[in-house]
């Protein structure tokens, strides 16, 4: 056999069965604990707007209703804010306002966030008429924020 030269490496061989399908005599068997008990938790994604700003913003679209409209009136935390909210996210991270999840630094890049609010400007001109009176307000309210906050930032 040769000997072992350093900068070399070694081959081991790890299968636990013979050519002919046999159980190798030098091949550990180890008790596999259960799949769910080796795979970990997956962690959930968490937005990168804050829980308090959506709350925030949630509050400003609530509209002003009689005790029976509200009983009869659809969640105002529908899909289409979700959405919004996940674009506008993006924005707040390009102002600076939010740090970004991958580095966990602030960072501000005027440009993207200028894409971001050009495009829910776009999306709100797409929309406009299909909305529910507390999506049409959280929508107007989420634009002059970020716009707002793009200007402050621009000076």
């Amino acid at each position: 056999m040769a000997e072992e030269n350093p900068g070399s490496f070694k081959v081991t061989d790890r299968r636990l069965f013979n050519a002919d399908g046999s159980l190798r005599e030098d091949a550990l068997i180890e008790e596999s604990a259960p799949a769910a008990a080796q795979t970990p938790e997956p962690q959930p994604i968490v937005n990168p707007v804050t829980v308090q700003s959506q709350q925030q913003f949630a509050a400003a679209a609530a509209p002003e209703l009689s005790p029976d409209e509200e009983m009869n009136a659809e969640p105002e935390h529908t899909m289409f804010t979700e959405f919004l909210m996940g674009i506008a996210s993006s924005a707040f991270i390009y102002l600076g306002l939010v740090e970004h999840p991958a580095t966990g630094r602030r960072q501000v890049d005027m440009m993207a966030a200028k894409e971001s609010i050009d495009m829910l400007v776009m999306l709100r001109e797409k929309t406009r008429g299909n909305l529910t009176r507390g999506e049409e307000k959280f929508f107007d309210d989420l634009l002059s924020d970020l716009k707002m906050q793009f200007v402050s930032m621009r000076r």
